[in-house]
């Protein structure tokens, strides 16, 4: 493999308003036994509840609620069947993350205020909650990117697309994870004559002042 020099992301930050703590826990859609499909809360932020409900037998789908603290609901979404996790980074702040397979996957982060940011195109967040990242396709003036976010402040710490000089080939993205050493791994493919060629990338503490990326 050949190490290159750090890549320099484009120049821009998105904020939410949200003071995060490195705690997590997951809570999965699965059904053990008849009472997982009573009413439930499966997280919580201050008064902010998140609740699984109105859940079918016949089908494993629920309806995933957020109360405000008077107890105002906010219906995330409804029968859901698939893959359903809660994050709960801090005591303050929560995430629900939803997908399927061969679907985008959505990230939605609450705080203990109720405020919430969706993250769409949610590909992976690595086993410390230290990191995300997403596949994004509707920056302003940019082309399709992957975008990695720290956790705890949710600043973006690195943009790689077309525009970064190392990654001018960048298309059809595939096998994007997160490695039990934190390396963020991803292959893309790029046209080489009448053929796709596959471009294997590693990135080395991603979310970091000092990430490097490695191309074989």
């Amino acid at each position: 493999m050949k190490s290159l020099k750090q890549v320099k992301p484009p120049i821009f930050q998105i904020f939410i308003p949200c003071i995060l703590l490195v705690l997590s826990s997951h809570i999965h859609a699965e059904y053990d036994d008849e009472t997982d499909f009573k009413d439930k809360v499966i997280g919580q932020v201050g008064q902010i509840k998140l609740k699984r409900e109105h859940c079918n037998q016949q089908n494993y789908s629920c309806d995933y609620v957020v109360y405000d603290a008077k107890g105002k609901k906010n219906t995330l979404i409804k029968q859901w069947s698939k893959t359903a996790v809660v994050y709960q980074f801090s005591p303050k702040v929560m995430g629900f993350m939803i997908g399927a397979t061969g679907n985008d996957h959505n990230l939605t982060v609450i705080n203990d205020q109720n405020q919430q940011k969706d993250y769409g195109s949610f590909l992976s967040i690595n086993a410390r909650k230290t990191c995300f990242v997403t596949y994004e396709r509707d920056i302003k003036n940019m082309p399709d990117s992957l975008v990695f976010y720290n956790i705890p402040d949710f600043k973006v710490r690195l943009v790689l697309n077309k525009k970064v000089p190392q990654f001018k080939k960048f298309n059809a993205l595939s096998n994007a994870n997160f490695e039990d050493n934190g390396d963020f791994r991803f292959e893309y493919t790029y046209p080489i004559e009448n053929e796709l060629g596959i471009q294997n990338v590693i990135v080395q503490n991603p979310c970091t002042a000092n990430y490097r990326i490695v191309m074989d």
